[in-house]
């Protein structure tokens, strides 16, 4: 069978079965699903029908077909191979001339063999059933496949679920109940056709009411299918047991097991092991404990205005300065320095991507600012990390599969703090339709909780001069209630003239108006954002509630 010969409708098949018929997004002219690699909670699968092919962009890897059958399955090429056939509707590749190790028969209630598996040299597997003329058909359709061994299992009280055919015999012919003495009678050794990763939820009801133990393999694969297995027989069955077997070598079995100790062992170490039950969610948890892990004081990155782990904007009318209000945040999170007239409390990693402006006016306010700082771009290390146009010509929130790659790039990169530059151009939903953009702020939330960093997005003023902050943020109520901080940047005149900064907090009471000017010399060393004394027109009609001077805070 060659794989470059599938149509696009066999490719979507084989997905479709191994993805459990997840509902794919559109993403350009690929399709998003979750990736069964990991623990998705975002879909991070890009599937290319057209070209079979996959690539998760969490890092689990992509390739072709047999890739993702050979990770899935956990198995070599030639078995990858017949189990695609398998599912897309292809006669399968029995090896004609070679003798098979072992032949496995699969027996219906009525004990009439429906199914066998013949392994190969090289865990190689291929399944057929009888013709009803004396021979075999080797494409097996969608075709009902009992457990193995289902009539034991039937009369069974005690039932060991393992990965395979070889190991459920080898577990049968240990005659565990015969070791025991306590009522561990009628015991039998199953498995379901494909081993891990091919649980039927329609097996559970064969082991109603019985004790099931299940010994994965020591692997990845065989610990997420012994919790499959055992989420779908709890509710049936009398009891569950996750038997993990000690000293098991990585992809060791019990067969592994069994070859360097004695069934008594076996069956010691089956009854040492816990009952299995699902873990009970803690949606309200009492007060004392809740408090339990709380800080006796409010841990601050920005001194006073952003605390640790808080999301918020900076916000102002356009060619204020926000930009560059960004940018020097950046650059002193990076550099532990502070900002502006606020106290830095260490030195953090922060990731700058800016959408709005040129590349090069990027570059330059990056290197001019750092100037006014007394650095050199150096000093920065891995501290600060960019992503502009020159690096993706597009990113938007509500974009996946761009979602997708950004997340996986900030994991890489691990920031502890990322600033947008600017919010407009990070979506195309309507800023004032409050369903739109709780739809993108939760985008936002997505990458806060994938990467677990604070997000300070640069945002715009509405046209309304007068108010707070809050009723000033242009767009919907939504965006302003997903914010725990705001700074608002205003004009108090001409481009030379100080600017006025403002602050509303939700972790404390916000601290005074802060004036500022962006200074550069005319040789162009450097530029310098710095504090200024107000105009005499913003000298007077300030709010009179008690606020902390922002010259504390350097203190």
């Amino acid at each position: 069978m060659n794989l470059k010969d599938l149509t696009p409708e066999q490719v979507q098949k084989y997905f479709e079965t191994r993805l459990h018929g997840q509902a794919f997004t559109p993403s350009g002219k690929n399709l998003m699903a979750r990736c069964p690699f990991h623990e998705d909670s975002k879909a991070s699968l890009s599937l290319n029908f057209r070209m079979g092919v996959w690539n998760c962009h969490a890092g689990c890897g992509g390739g072709g077909l047999r890739d993702f059958e050979k990770k899935f399955s956990g198995c070599d090429d030639q078995t990858a191979l017949a189990n695609i056939a398998e599912i897309v509707g292809l006669p399968q590749l029995h090896l004609a001339g070679a003798k098979p190790e072992a032949v496995y028969q699969y027996k219906d209630e009525a004990g009439r063999i429906v199914l066998e598996v013949l392994r190969y040299s090289g865990k190689r597997f291929v399944q057929r059933k009888p013709d009803g003329k004396g021979g075999y058909e080797y494409k097996l359709g969608e075709m009902r496949k009992p457990l193995y061994n289902l009539p034991a299992v039937i009369t069974a009280n005690h039932v060991v679920l393992v990965e395979g055919e070889k190991d459920a015999d080898r577990v049968n012919s240990l005659g565990l109940d015969r070791h025991d003495k306590s009522g561990f009678t009628r015991l039998a050794g199953t498995t379901n056709v494909g081993g891990a990763g091919k649980w039927k939820p329609e097996y559970s009801s064969y082991l109603t009411g019985k004790t099931v133990v299940i010994l994965p393999d020591n692997d990845q694969l065989g610990e997420a299918h012994a919790k499959t297995v055992a989420a779908s027989v709890f509710p049936c069955a009398h009891s569950v047991r996750i038997v993990r077997l000690p000293g098991l070598p990585p992809k060791g079995d019990v067969s592994v097991y069994l070859d360097m100790h004695t069934p008594e062992e076996l069956l010691a170490e089956i009854k040492r092991a816990p009952l299995w039950k699902p873990a009970e969610p803690q949606l309200l948890i009492p007060a004392p404990k809740f408090d339990a892990t709380a800080s006796e004081e409010i841990e601050w990155l920005v001194r006073g205005v952003i605390q640790i782990g808080a999301n918020g904007f900076i916000c102002s009318n356009p060619k204020t300065g926000k930009s560059w209000l960004g940018v020097d945040l950046a650059l002193s999170l990076a550099l532990g320095v502070p900002w502006v007239d606020f106290l830095i409390s260490r030195r953090a990693k922060v990731a700058l991507v800016t959408r709005e402006d040129n590349p090069a006016l990027t570059k330059w306010r990056l290197r001019h600012i750092l100037r006014g700082k007394g650095k050199e771009m150096s000093d920065l290390g891995d501290w600060l990390w960019v992503n502009s146009r020159e690096q993706s010509p597009e990113f938007r929130l509500d974009r996946p599969e761009q979602l997708t790659e950004m997340v996986g790039e900030l994991k890489r990169v691990k920031p502890e703090f990322l600033i947008l530059d600017v919010f407009n151009v990070l979506h195309v939903a309507d800023e004032n339709d409050n369903t739109e953009m709780r739809g993108v702020l939760e985008q936002l939330n997505v990458i806060q909780r994938e990467v677990g960093c604070s997000i300070c997005v640069l945002h715009h003023f509405t046209k309304q001069a007068e108010g707070s902050l809050t009723l000033r943020l242009r767009g919907s109520s939504a965006i302003a209630g997903w914010a725990e901080f705001l700074v608002g940047i205003a004009k108090t005149g001409g481009d030379r003239d100080p600017r006025k900064m403002e602050f509303e907090l939700k972790a404390a009471m916000q601290p005074e108006p802060v004036y500022f000017k962006i200074n550069s010399d005319d040789l162009g060393a450097g530029v310098r954002i710095e504090r200024a004394d107000p105009p005499q027109s913003f000298g007077t009609g300030e709010s009179k509630s008690p606020r902390r001077r922002p010259d504390d805070l350097l203190q």
